[in-house]
């Protein structure tokens, strides 16, 4: 976590979109494994706490757990002119995760979502097309989540879930960042963003 300390000398503002808690369910029962997860997201905010800009996190569906805390990004907010919208649906996977939908109430939750031009979308789920391929060369992302994209045309759409497609894509008007690391490499991946420029580089540390 102390790499997290040295992206945000280089920033504003700190986004983790999700799967944070480890993944070791060994010789542990269900409730257990969430209890585990949970002292990760503690460790998580412990660093946060000392990190001395904004930090905001929301969770994914390898995350099974529910939290509280100032770091999590549960309601659109606006920090510093930056206006965040939190979104953790997933599509339906093989393998029954957590915070998984249907197309159709991904569909109804995102035409929930007051968002415009200037939004940044911190999410979990990429759209089809856009951080979404699978080891085997598939796609993976949401139909409903890109047709939203394209209507709508936020400013940013930040994504994990696809750890193996770390990446960025344009669609129409709006950057898709997928920030997920890989659970067995000890590297924090991510992108610093210009959101005046719009300019962004690649973080590896």
């Amino acid at each position: 976590m102390d790499k997290l300390k040295i992206i945000a000398e280089k920033a504003d503002l700190i986004l983790v979109c999700g799967d944070i808690g480890g993944k070791n369910t060994i010789n542990k029962t269900f409730m257990q494994f969430s209890t585990y997860q949970k002292q990760d997201v503690d460790y998580l905010c412990s660093v946060l706490e000392d990190i001395p800009i904004p930090t905001r996190f929301i969770l994914g569906n390898d995350d099974w757990f529910e939290y509280e805390s100032r770091h999590y990004l549960t309601e659109p907010e606006n920090i510093e002119g930056t206006s965040l919208i939190p979104f953790e649906y997933v599509l339906i996977t093989p393998f029954n995760t957590n915070r998984e939908v249907n197309e159709n109430k991904l569909n109804y939750e995102l035409h929930k979502l007051t968002a415009d031009h200037n939004s940044i979308v911190v999410a979990h789920t990429p759209p089809i097309g856009a951080g979404d391929i699978l080891y085997n060369g598939s796609h993976c992302g949401s139909r409903p989540v890109r047709n939203w994209i394209e209507e709508v045309q936020p400013k940013i759409w930040l994504c994990g879930h696809i750890h193996e497609d770390n990446s960025v894509t344009m669609i129409e008007n709006t950057l898709v960042f997928n920030c997920s690391c890989w659970y067995q490499d000890d590297i924090l991946k991510g992108w610093l963003i210009d959101t005046d420029t719009m300019e962004y580089e690649k973080v590896g540390i």
